[in-house]
């Protein structure tokens, strides 16, 4: 191919092509759909595309334009990459991908019921939580039952304004954050004198972790603790941005943490996160995987102890 000279203002307009929209005109029956807004390349199933940027995750690079992409992943030389874009733009002018902005909602906690009579009885008698560990959390006002639905109320806090909150409905399988919610900040356990950080994809798990800890006699206050409220198995850059909102804020508002430790859900979703997530931050931190041993998440295995507990009494 030619090497012909490649004016700036030409060089401005192929920069601006993402490698998304690159494949997604001139190479669609390259791009796979994975979920809602991710997808992989067919002929390397390690390369995603995500919200207009792309990493290869087999070999640890990744970007944003197509330029990058032909440079990076199909080996063009650099003036070779941009003569080939000019001539397809000029061919068939391409249609890009327009990510519209989220619109975010006044942020109004729902209206406390009288009493938590409903909601302690669900997470100490059907998910076995601590009942000590719910009261806890209950009077530091990070859980409660709403007035209208019943749902337990999970709330995490800007210093100590409410700023998110997680709705979970005791009745049926019904969840969901709550309008106006800032993932920024998830719930959440604070512990300025440990450098150990576990990590959770529920709170639920979270509470569960915590009450192993407390039936093996150890302080379950003695770490910190994030539920990521949900897991993001869609990164796709390896860049500290692209890591869980909840977990970048919580970072960057806790320097003492040193060591992170991973219990997400025992899926693919879960394991996928904690891999990727492992990529972005172990330069920076020690990272473990405790994905559960036993079922798919944290409280699974909560139940699994007890149960186990409970055998080896009738046993002695």
């Amino acid at each position: 191919m030619s090497k012909r000279y490649i004016r700036k203002d030409a060089l401005q307009e192929i920069r601006k092509l993402s490698a998304f929209d690159y494949l997604k005109n001139y190479q669609p029956e390259m791009l796979i759909k994975n979920g809602r807004t991710d997808y992989y390349h067919r002929e390397h199933d390690s390369l995603h595309f995500s919200n207009g940027k792309w990493y290869w995750w087999s070999q640890g690079k990744g970007g944003t334009s197509a330029l990058d992409y032909l440079v990076t992943v199909e080996g063009f030389d650099f003036k070779d990459a941009c003569n080939y874009l000019l001539d397809l733009m000029k061919i068939s002018a391409p249609v890009t991908t327009y990510y519209y902005p989220k619109q975010t909602k006044p942020f109004v906690l729902p209206i406390k019921d009288t009493n938590n009579d409903l909601i302690i009885r669900y997470l100490c008698n059907k998910r076995k939580i601590d009942k000590d560990i719910v009261d806890y959390f209950i009077s530091v006002n990070q859980i409660y039952q709403d007035k209208q639905f019943k749902n337990v109320v999970f709330v995490g806090y800007d210093g100590d304004k409410p700023a998110y909150a997680f709705k979970r409905s005791i009745f049926k399988n019904y969840k969901l954050d709550h309008a106006g919610s800032n993932k920024s900040f998830s719930f959440s356990f604070t512990n300025p004198n440990s450098s150990i950080l576990h990590v959770f994809e529920a709170t639920i798990d979270m509470l569960s972790y915590m009450t192993i800890l407390k039936l093996d006699h150890q302080d379950f206050k003695q770490y910190n603790y994030l539920s990521l409220a949900g897991a993001s198995d869609k990164i796709v850059s390896k860049t500290e941005a692209d890591i869980p909102i909840a977990l970048k804020s919580f970072l960057e508002k806790n320097k003492n943490i040193k060591t992170i430790i991973f219990h997400l859900d025992n899926d693919e979703a879960g394991k996928n996160t904690t891999t990727k997530i492992k990529h972005v931050l172990k330069k920076k931190y020690k990272i473990y995987d405790r994905t559960p041993k036993y079922g798919k998440d944290v409280n699974d295995e909560l139940i699994h102890y007890i149960q186990k507990e409970k055998e080896m009494k009738k046993w002695n």
